[in-house]
């Protein structure tokens, strides 16, 4: 195969069968959940404010979904039916999360989740609107397909270890993390086969992937975040002991992707408070 940073990128054969991820899509959780135990003891509040992070991260989704549609990944037929169940699943997983909110009624006693939101020069890339985003992407062309598959592999580890760590706090929420994790897990496996064979092929495409990831908010979606809300996240996932050796691994899992060497450590630094 050509390695021409203008030649399309053709599927590889790889053990994830997108097909059959669509045919067993996991929708629809509630009837799943022991809500019940949420209706009679309620979460503390750190595990709820975190819960609805988590949940409002979630349905960032279609948001999401809007900005890469406009590049060149909405012509790439395997990553856009990728898509099309990843979005449907993380809707229900928003979904999940809602209901064990209004079951513990614990929002009700959260601070407001409003305020301002950080303007920092390293994020000005990510509050681009589609259009100057479309415009953009004419540039990076096909290769740009690159960037957003491991933008959302190091997101899925980011938002992997905020799970564990809903669970640490909250043994309640336990099996509730469980089913989360089982769908996103998936989720990670594609985006870890796509990002390492795209990134493997094209010079170019790990240039405009190393752009994307320093310019990314993470996690994805928190840019349109209160600021209060994103010191909260990182302070109660990435911070002490265990949060800074968590930290640690994903830089370490983003370094080890081809070409990404010099990123992980500079993700990493920007997650611990």
């Amino acid at each position: 195969m050509t390695t021409n940073d203008e030649t399309t990128i053709a599927p590889a054969a790889t053990a994830f069968d997108v097909s059959e991820f669509a045919r067993t899509a996991k929708g629809f959780h509630r009837d799943e959940l022991d809500l019940e135990q949420f209706e009679q003891h309620g979460l503390e509040p750190d595990a709820a404010r975190l819960l609805r992070v988590l949940r409002d991260l979630e349905r960032s989704t279609m948001a999401r979904m809007r900005n890469l549609l406009v590049t060149a990944t909405h012509k790439d037929a395997r990553v856009t039916a990728f898509l099309t169940t990843w979005a449907y699943e993380k809707f229900w997983l928003a979904d999940a999360l809602d209901a064990v909110l209004e079951a513990s009624r614990a929002e009700e006693d959260l601070p407001a989740d409003e305020g301002h939101h950080r303007l920092t020069v390293s994020e000005r890339r990510d509050r681009r609107g589609t259009i100057r985003r479309a415009i953009s992407a004419n540039f990076a062309g096909p290769q740009i397909v690159a960037a957003h598959v491991t933008a959302g592999l190091a997101d899925e580890w980011i938002t992997h270890a905020a799970y564990r760590r809903l669970a640490g706090i909250a043994e309640s929420l336990s099996s509730v993390v469980e089913t989360v994790l089982e769908v996103k897990d998936r989720h990670i496996r594609f985006f870890q086969e796509e990002a390492e064979r795209r990134l493997g092929e094209s010079p170019k495409a790990r240039r405009i992937t190393r752009k994307e990831l320093l310019g990314t908010a993470w996690p994805i979606g928190s840019v349109e975040r209160p600021a209060e809300e994103r010191s909260f996240f990182e302070r109660i996932v990435f911070g002490g002991a265990e949060g800074r050796e968590e930290a640690r691994g994903i830089g370490a899992l983003i370094s080890a992707l081809p070409g990404m060497t010099a990123v992980g450590s500079t993700i990493e630094a920007r997650l611990v408070p």
